[in-house]
């Protein structure tokens, strides 16, 4: 079979809020699932991956035996409108990744067959079934996934496309916690499962030999790389000789491990994406968010650098406990604590998270426009704020956080690595700038 692999885009690379200033769409990183699928494929068949979010186009003119599509929410209209499309034109479509395993019912209104959750298990009989006219409406695996079943991405499906990261390697899935806004533990089951460290190691060798490992840097694509703190150290040590440099994600929590932050420095850790959410103590509890307190951000912030390793800070605009005077706040502690980057997203009630089912039940979602579930448009009623001062706290919080003046007294007050945070801040800062000043 031919088999048509898409990333789909957002249904506008920029949307304007109701308010009328424009927000750009998130960073998405789509096609990771679909190299594992490639990977996963029969020789007997072929294999073509494209990807809108990085400008390719759907040739819905393409001999397609089969296409696949996955989606996380804000995807999903975009994800819907192709699989309408090539199933008006007769092809079979199936569809997988976040919103399509929490809302199967939903998609199976657009193509023949849904994978809910890993795709592993069920990918290879779907194939099986897509040949003999015969495919299921819901595929899903009787148990999780097992890293041995789990094969190297094939990235020859995406080695020619450019203005894309493809330096991935996951060395676990899930992750220990269970914080309400999350779908991870959704999507993956209430599990942190740890892929054998030689076996990272040996992917990493092969990308360095091959000349895949552009700049020489490997993003750990981990929900939190540190989540298993022994794992994690094992990994580290195995990283040293490999003489790479790395960033992951990882929880607040690794800051109290002084033998592990060694360890990821020394490994080539240049940077960590840290979900601190809020600075707020009250609005973590209403998050579930229980793996430090925010009275200690400031001292888990100072060992981090003092490892030379650059924090990257996830915040979250919009809890209940929120008013107008978070966006300050905040504001405040990254320039006190010297954060290289911040990135603020509007709290977002995602389906299969617990935020979803309860603002659904107490009636405070707005509406259930998929493609405006992007982390930075409100879609649902705070409670301490109108929802147009929370779109417009978010907004200029970003634009604060991209001016001149706070990028060099963050970065160079951190003392830790200056070129990557800087090259990052500047990029990041040309798309703030070109967009409106207020309503």
């Amino acid at each position: 079979m031919n088999i048509y692999l898409i990333a789909p885009d957002l249904e506008s690379r920029f949307h304007k809020s109701p308010e009328g200033f424009k927000i750009p769409y998130p960073i998405m990183f789509s096609t990771s699932g679909l190299q594992l699928l490639a990977a996963l494929t029969p020789a007997n068949h072929t294999i073509k991956v494209v990807d809108e979010t990085i400008g390719e186009k759907v040739d819905y003119d393409y001999s397609a035996d089969l296409v696949g599509i996955t989606a996380m929410t804000t995807q999903s209209p975009r994800a819907y409108a192709i699989a309408d499309e090539f199933s008006r034109r007769g092809k079979k479509v199936v569809m997988g990744g976040f919103h399509p395993s929490a809302r199967p019912d939903e998609a199976l209104e657009h193509c023949d067959a849904v994978c809910v959750g890993e795709g592993e298990l069920v990918w290879k009989q779907l194939l099986v079934d897509a040949e003999n006219d015969s495919l299921q409406p819901v595929y899903q695996g009787d148990r999780l996934v097992d890293f041995s079943e789990v094969p190297w991405p094939d990235r020859s499906v995406v080695r020619d496309k450019k203005g894309m990261l493809k330096n991935f390697i996951q060395t676990t899935r899930g992750c220990p916690f269970h914080c309400s806004f999350c779908t991870v533990i959704k999507f993956f089951g209430e599990t942190y499962r740890l892929r054998p460290v030689a076996d990272i190691v040996n992917e990493i060798r092969a990308l360095k030999e091959s000349g895949q490992l552009k700049w020489n840097f490997v993003f750990f694509s981990d929900d939190n790389i540190a989540g298993n703190p022994r794992y994690a150290k094992e990994l580290f040590r195995a990283l040293i000789p490999l003489k790479i440099r790395w960033g992951s994600q990882c929880s607040i929590s690794a800051a109290k491990d002084e033998e592990l932050l060694s360890l990821a420095r020394q490994s080539g850790c240049k940077a960590l994406a840290i979900g601190l959410e809020s600075v707020s103590e009250s609005s973590l509890i209403a998050a579930n968010k229980n793996m430090g307190k925010a009275a200690d951000y400031h001292k888990a912030i100072a060992a981090i650098h003092k490892h030379k390793i650059a924090v990257f800070g996830l915040f979250i605009f919009g809890f209940d406990c929120d008013d107008e005077s978070v966006f300050a706040d905040t504001l405040a502690f990254i320039e006190q604590n010297h954060l290289e980057y911040a990135m603020f997203s509007i709290l977002t009630p995602l389906p299969g998270t617990s935020f979803y089912t309860e603002f659904k039940r107490e009636g405070r979602l707005l509406h259930e426009d998929w493609a405006k579930y992007d982390f930075q448009t409100v879609v649902f009623e705070p409670k301490h704020m109108t929802a147009r001062t929370l779109q417009l706290g978010r907004y200029t919080s970003a634009k604060s956080i991209h001016s001149y003046s706070s990028i060099f007294k963050r970065i160079f007050g951190a003392k830790t690595n200056v070129v990557f945070p800087l090259l990052f801040n500047l990029s990041l800062r040309k798309l703030y700038r070109r967009l409106p000043s207020g309503l």
